[in-house]
């Protein structure tokens, strides 16, 4: 019993020893040579002073809880949970009185770019809950900690990191006073730095761009995000689906459940639209969400990978279909009496 506790005892410590070195642990990110090498290329490359990068980089913060976080985001819960947390009731009513407020806006950006108002305003509402929660971390932290990390997401994290760099010296932004997610998203749109510096747009004519506290700009830019991304004007999002036998498990076997197949294709697997769609042969995927008691299907279309270009989960995507549905049955129903 003694060895069996004496080799459990060493088995535990090494577990320990290797989880607390699993990350980097100096505090001061200025005199890690990976940091070192990254200011160095930005002074090449994009002419900052070397001294006032290191006296920054001095100041980055070790958050545990960032790369926490990042290793598992609200995406990986089931459908259930995650709807209720972001097709709320409470994100509804808001919804409806952010899109009465802003109505002229949005009916511009619908017209310039082409994307739904509905669309816009629940991306607004599940990013920020419409401008209410924003982050709370500083965007210099959260990037610095995940880009030199030993995550396998850490090379974007550095080109973000590059990116906000840009985005505070062209927006001229105090870098240590900017606030954001954990992942480092800033604004009520919650852009990434390089989405903030090509996507983002003047929309209110103010003469600079204001993703934190300019409604009118944080609409333009989610619909120019859209655009960008290849929104296609009046096309649907998504369809309910209804699985008629077991011959769809031959998909799952097969690895074949995230390709796009037309109608007639998906049929011949028991995979039914419940709605009618035109034209038939369009390409659509199979989305599956995982409810309490039984899954529900969808079949997707262009502008529902259009979304995920937002935030690259079936989940995401589907929550902003959802919220911007009931949003417009609340509103309809309350502007019609």
């Amino acid at each position: 019993m003694v060895w069996f506790v004496r080799v459990f005892f060493i088995l535990l410590l090494s577990c320990s020893i290797a989880f607390a070195s699993s990350e980097p642990t100096e505090t001061n990110y200025a005199q890690r040579k990976d940091v070192q090498a990254f200011i160095q290329q930005m002074v090449k490359k994009y002419h900052f002073n070397a001294t006032d990068l290191e006296a920054l980089f001095s100041t980055v913060k070790v958050r545990p809880q960032v790369i926490r976080l990042i290793k598992k985001p609200l995406e990986q819960e089931p459908w259930y949970t995650y709807r209720m947390l972001f097709v709320s009731e409470w994100r509804i009513q808001h919804g409806v009185e952010f899109w009465n407020k802003y109505e002229k806006e949005l009916r511009r950006a619908e017209e310039t770019y082409g994307v739904p108002a509905s669309i816009i305003v629940a991306t607004i509402g599940i990013e920020s809950r419409y401008g209410e929660r924003m982050g709370s971390y500083r965007v210099i932290d959260s990037l610095s900690n995940i880009a030199f990390s030993r995550s396998p997401r850490a090379p974007y994290f550095r080109k973000e990191l590059e990116q906000f760099l840009l985005l505070t010296r062209e927006q001229h932004l105090d870098p240590l006073k900017v606030m954001g997610s954990y992942a480092g998203a800033i604004g009520q749109p919650q852009f990434m730095p390089s989405a903030y510096r090509y996507l983002a747009v003047d929309f209110s004519s103010s003469g600079k761009i204001d993703l934190m506290h300019d409604e009118v700009d944080i609409i333009g830019s989610i619909a120019n995000y859209y655009r960008k991304m290849g929104w296609k004007t009046d096309e649907p999002v998504v369809a309910p689906a209804l699985i008629i036998g077991d011959r769809y498990h031959y998909l799952l076997r097969n690895d074949k459940i995230k390709q796009s197949m037309t109608v007639s294709e998906l049929m011949k697997y028991g995979i039914v639209p419940r709605t009618k769609i035109s034209p038939e042969q369009q390409k659509v995927k199979i989305i599956e969400l995982q409810n309490y008691y039984n899954n529900e299907y969808w079949l997707g279309f262009h502008n529902f990978d259009v979304i995920k270009r937002y935030n690259a989960s079936d989940l995401y995507a589907m929550a902003v279909y959802q919220l911007s549905s009931y949003i417009t049955l609340l509103r309809d129903r309350l502007n019609n009496g």
